[in-house]
């Protein structure tokens, strides 16, 4: 078995304040044996707190269970912490660190957010936009859940007012065959717009995943073996398309959809071995990083590099 020291970055904007319980410790606390502390200290001139650090020390055979081990706490206990600080925490798209105690060696998986780029306003969207304005307040419900959702960071978040937004988008849809003497149920509509497949797994009576997560049920592991958020999104946009416009007037391929002026960009990372040049072991994320931004992969640093390890030197890591 192998000791490893696992430190992991969080983005939250709540301020642990606890040098009166814990003198020998400010500004951090310890839980299932996961230390988190401020990325840096509260009274240092410039420093913006909105970061935390994630750290713990796991035995295990090799740093990829070692890895497993530790988000599986972290996943358990990052919820409660947001809910008992009300406020946001993200982790899953931050930067960690994996050293193995006494290697000159460590896994970095380094993360950067891209600046945010805009999309085009061309007059395809001016003509669609006309369309919608010419049918006066018809699907405003529709837009209203969809502005929301597109509001939303949280992929949840996203997927439930989407559903809502298709659940008023039916509703209207009914309402508007019925006055010309159509009967339709609305879920037969949601099933035009997404298919029969993916209204099966989104809408099925109990076990869909809407009705998953309304009841409290969550998700299951194959909820995450696709992005529905661009799934559905794309269904929509098509169904907008073929049905309102009657001709391609929104892409609908378009990279990265509903995208957000204050987080838009996307999200690059990279994992790689690096070496400490010194034999210091000294793998101090926060240091790391701080030498990263000196050029990519440490060309300019004093005191790590990138190296490259054998698929027999990864496993045995």
């Amino acid at each position: 078995m192998n000791l490893y020291k696992i430190e992991w970055k969080i983005i939250t904007i709540a301020i642990p304040i606890l040098y009166e319980i814990k003198n020998d410790s400010p500004y951090s606390f310890e839980i299932d044996g996961i230390n988190f502390s401020l990325w840096g200290d509260i009274y240092e001139k410039g420093f913006k707190v909105d970061s935390w650090i994630a750290s713990g020390l796991i035995e295990d055979e090799n740093y990829i269970q070692a890895y497993q081990k530790f988000i599986k706490k972290l996943s358990r206990l990052i919820p409660k912490i947001s809910f008992v600080s009300q406020c946001y925490i993200e982790y899953l798209t931050q930067p960690f660190i994996i050293h193995k105690i006494d290697s000159s060696i460590a896994y970095l998986r380094d993360v950067k957010e891209t600046n945010v780029i805009g999309l085009i306003f061309t007059e395809n969207q001016l003509k669609a936009l006309q369309i919608l304005h010419n049918n006066n307040d018809v699907f405003l419900k529709f837009y209203y859940y969809w502005n929301d959702a597109i509001n939303t960071f949280g992929y949840s978040g996203k997927l439930l007012l989407m559903f809502s937004a298709l659940e008023a988008l039916a509703n209207e849809i009914v309402r508007q065959k019925r006055n010309i003497g159509i009967k339709q149920d609305k879920y037969e509509i949601i099933k035009d717009i997404l298919g029969e497949n993916l209204f099966k797994y989104c809408f099925e009576e109990t076990s869909g995943l809407r009705n998953r997560l309304v009841h409290g049920n969550y998700y299951q592991a194959t909820d995450f073996d696709q992005n529905y958020v661009e799934i559905i999104h794309k269904k929509v946009i098509n169904y907008f398309n073929q049905n309102i416009f009657k001709e391609n007037l929104i892409e609908e391929d378009v990279i990265d959809p509903q995208r957000h002026i204050w987080r838009g960009g996307e999200i690059l990372e990279a994992g790689y071995f690096i070496k400490d040049k010194e034999n210091s072991q000294d793998f101090s994320l926060k240091k790391v990083l701080e030498e990263l931004k000196n050029g990519d992969f440490f060309e300019n640093s004093q005191k790590y590099e990138y190296i490259h390890l054998t698929e027999e030197e990864v496993k045995k890591y």
